[in-house]
């Protein structure tokens, strides 16, 4: 399962595991509030002696702070949803100290030096994160799905609401693809829209107004009235 921080919180609580044995018990999650172009998350992710950074951007000194508790683990991936300029702010002074790091996204996105297939799985210590596109907001947007626990939305999906997108035909397939994931697993956004940083998908089903829309006219309409 994960464990989950905030940049100024405590852990959560650890649950039981249940469901798939294949997937790690130990992963852990650390939130991080870096402010950035607007009130940006970076997540930072380990497990055993391996790390993951998704979408570094904003303040510096959260992010290297949050990088001083790895102690010897080191960093595999810098893993980007999409390829917009408020989530890769820190990426080229990353790359220079993580050189090792594979830099992975979607393969239209242009920062990514690993092009990353749709369900392709990425090994972190004895976890598993599993790449899924979701087009709409960018042609490459992509979440990442951890152990089937934790799903990295970045601005495909915020709590309480969803991405700008010119096509909603793909935000709209890409949010009912969301749907039918796991419903004990925690969405991680890219922005701290909502009103709460974090929740399950159980949750968010019932209270995101765009995950309950029955079809694409009625989603169109509420995109319309949300801008």
């Amino acid at each position: 399962m994960t464990k989950t921080y905030a940049a100024r919180g405590r852990p959560a609580p650890r649950r039981k595991r249940r469901g798939n044995s294949n997937f790690s018990v130990f992963m852990t999650v650390m939130q991080l509030a870096v402010g950035g172009f607007d009130r940006n998350f970076t997540y930072l992710a380990t497990d055993g002696g391996e790390a993951l950074l998704i979408d570094p951007t904003g303040d510096r000194d959260v992010v290297d702070k949050a990088l001083e508790k790895l102690g010897k683990a080191g960093l595999r991936y810098i893993l980007i949803t999409h390829g917009h300029g408020d989530h890769v702010e820190l990426l080229n002074e990353l790359g220079r100290r993580f050189p090792t790091a594979e830099v992975c996204g979607h393969p239209g996105n242009r920062y990514a030096k690993r092009k990353l297939a749709d369900n392709e799985r990425l090994p972190l210590g004895a976890s598993q994160i599993e790449v899924l596109y979701t087009p709409g907001h960018s042609r490459d947007s992509v979440c990442y799905l951890a152990n089937r626990e934790a799903l990295f939305t970045g601005d495909t999906l915020f709590m309480d609401y969803v991405g700008f997108a010119r096509r909603p035909e793909g935000l709209y397939s890409s949010l009912k693809r969301i749907g039918k994931l796991p419903e004990n697993l925690t969405v991680y956004p890219g922005h701290d829209y909502g009103s709460v940083p974090q929740r399950t998908l159980a949750e968010e089903k019932r209270l995101n107004p765009f995950l309950r829309c029955p079809d694409l006219e009625t989603f169109k309409k509420q995109l319309k009235d949300m801008n």
